[in-house]
């Protein structure tokens, strides 16, 4: 019995060793694989179309499932950085001539502005704002953004390659998990001591999450990018495509958000006396903020049953851990938390005797 006893502990030492060498092996591609998992879930119900198209061919309807996931994503993406690469350019172009002609002399001018001057009259008392050189901060600035791309260049190519290599690793893993998902789906089943309700429990608490968040984020992301552009292109604001497509980015960082974009254009707005064209676009540029709070606090809540508070917490956290990534992973593993909760409390809580009736 003694002996039967330390066969166990020295196994589950063993066991516990050869995992963790497992976890350092598999840790560089468990971002894709989480992705490729979350994907796969998503887009299930196009594999099962397509699966019975083909008549049960599962190796094919993964390969075009895929195919179709790939041309989804790539070439909406390949089309939008051309066009965005040639705003960019003008922007630039733009930028630097109202530089050299001196424009923004006369736009950085804060003194002569009637919604700054009370302002700068109050800096004015500490600081001397007339030894400040502001364009030739402006100027060393971009010169100096300018030097950090170049230099940052092979930097930005190493992490396209990584990018790129992620993106081939998540697709080589959804091809294997819509063809053999039966397979790591019983797998896993035989490795967890948990009963059938349970385990569908974890399963479809799983599935709901992941689609309302991905849903929830780009559905944001987007209504919060085409509302923007339509706002810059109404004001008359250039490049509307490429200010819009920074907003989209943009709404998916907390707190600042979309004030990163219309921010800056709206106190060009005030400063060139175009004070109803500053005005609406703070207005508008507020309401498009809010569709963050609105859109994907609710969908994500609709759909997970969490509590908006919970939602945005999880969302809030998982940035912060995992990175932007992690408005997807937060909320999936903050609900499967609160889903074993609940089986926790199924299992442990002792029921309430009802009273006998005599």
């Amino acid at each position: 019995m003694e002996e039967h006893r330390y066969l166990r502990i020295s196994l589950l030492l063993l066991s516990l060793i050869v995992l963790y060498f497992v976890y350092r092996i598999f840790q560089p591609f468990l971002l894709p694989i989480c992705l490729a998992v979350i994907l796969a879930t998503l887009c299930f119900p196009v594999f099962d179309w397509t699966c019975q198209r083909l008549k049960s061919r599962r190796s094919w309807a993964a390969l075009l499932t895929c195919v179709g996931v790939t041309a989804v994503i790539i070439v909406p993406f390949v089309v939008l950085v051309i066009l965005l690469a040639g705003q960019m350019a003008e922007v630039y172009q733009q930028f630097q001539a109202k530089l050299d002609s001196g424009e923004w002399q006369e736009v950085l001018n804060l003194q002569d502005s009637p919604f700054f001057k009370p302002l700068t009259d109050w800096i004015g008392q500490y600081v001397d704002l007339e030894s400040l050189d502001l364009m030739g901060s402006l100027g060393a600035s971009l010169q100096q953004v300018s030097l950090f791309f170049l230099r940052q260049s092979t930097s930005i190519v190493s992490g396209l390659f990584r990018v790129i290599m992620n993106f081939l690793i998540m697709l080589f893993c959804m091809f294997f998990i819509f063809r053999d998902g039966e397979y790591f789906t019983e797998m896993l089943k035989s490795l967890t001591p948990l009963a059938e309700s349970y385990r569908q429990l974890i399963i479809n608490t799983f599935q709901e999450v992941a689609k309302a968040t991905v849903i929830g984020t780009l559905l944001t992301a987007v209504a919060q990018g085409v509302s923007g552009g339509l706002l810059y292109w109404i004001l008359g604001i250039p490049n509307a495509l490429l200010w819009g497509c920074l907003t989209a980015l943009f709404s998916l960082l907390p707190v600042v958000g979309t004030g990163i974009v219309w921010g800056p254009w709206a106190i060009y707005f005030f400063l060139t006396q175009s004070t109803v064209q500053g005005i609406i676009l703070v207005i508008g540029g507020v309401l498009i903020g809010m569709m963050d709070n609105v859109i994907r606090a609710l969908f994500i809540e609709g759909k997970s049953e969490m509590h908006t508070l919970i939602v945005f917490l999880s969302i809030m956290g998982g940035i912060g851990y995992f990175g932007l990534v992690g408005m997807i992973f937060g909320p999936i593993i903050v609900a499967l938390g609160l889903t074993f909760l609940e089986l926790y409390k199924r299992e442990f809580q002792p029921s309430v005797a009802e009273p006998v009736e005599k």
